[in-house]
């Protein structure tokens, strides 16, 4: 037989179990859910197989409770759950066996995660389709899955976003030419998960209030007035080289050949 020789009470709703085997002291926490379900609240023995038991199902409701701490916080998805709970076992078997309840309880639920994630994103963050897509693959959703929720994502939802993502970069001047502001934007743009056609759509619709936005003249001016001071402009050599380094830097060819007449 083994002996439960003394039970303390730990933070957390947890409890340390002191016992005797074969005349040996050892030590075990338990969830309070393992101490009633084998009712350990008192010293007493039990039996090798009912010590087996006890240690097994205290290791899962203590994986169970760790598993519902995480998804206490945040929403997860099964994927994030398992990686979690890898971190304390490589019992795949137990790991699944908690899935499998949590499922049941209603506490993890794929396609649940995936359709608020996607309405939340579309009606409240800048970002497009493809960025989301691949958020939710890093969280361990198959694509599958993704898409058929991504399709409420449309073409007109896209463009909004995109027109106020262009609305804000222009609200101040920007210190860039033309070129480099467009392709910086353009950039940003796609990086935020835009798709093209609806990106350069929108770029060449507000062509006008990008331009407004460059101070290019001004910055056109100070650029081609420091390379002066090394080139001469009446040069033939020397005015292509000045043509291409301010080419290099954005600048509209047709404002760098005014600056020659």
């Amino acid at each position: 037989m083994i002996k439960i020789v003394e039970i303390i009470a730990k933070r957390n709703s947890r409890y340390q179990l002191n016992i005797l085997k074969e005349d040996k002291p050892v030590k075990h926490i338990l969830s309070e859910i393992t101490m009633f379900k084998y009712d350990l609240f008192r010293p007493k023995e039990i039996t090798l197989k009912q010590y087996n038991d006890i240690i097994k199902t205290a290791e899962y409701d203590l994986l169970f409770i760790k598993a519902l701490n995480f998804i206490s916080y945040q929403m997860r998805t099964i994927s994030e759950v398992k990686k979690n709970l890898r971190k304390s076992t490589e019992d795949e078997k137990t790991i699944n066996n908690i899935i499998k309840e949590l499922k049941e309880k209603k506490y993890l639920n794929d396609d649940k995660y995936v359709l608020e994630y996607v309405t939340q994103k579309i009606e409240f963050d800048l970002v497009g389709p493809r960025y989301i897509k691949e958020k939710l693959i890093g969280k361990g959703i198959h694509f599958d899955l993704i898409d058929s929720h991504l399709v409420k994502y449309k073409d007109e939802d896209q463009y909004d976003k995109v027109y106020q993502l262009i609305v804000n970069a222009t609200k101040f001047p920007i210190k860039k030419p033309y070129n480099k502001a467009y392709m910086s934007l353009k950039s940003k743009l796609i990086n935020k998960g835009f798709s093209m056609n609806i990106v350069q759509s929108a770029l060449i619709s507000n062509k006008e209030l990008i331009e407004n936005a460059v101070e290019e003249d001004d910055l056109l001016i100070k650029d081609f007035e420091k390379l002066l001071k090394k080139y001469d402009k009446n040069e033939y050599e020397d005015k292509n080289k000045i043509i291409k380094s301010l080419m290099s830097k954005g600048y509209n060819y047709q404002l760098i050949k005014k600056l020659f007449e």
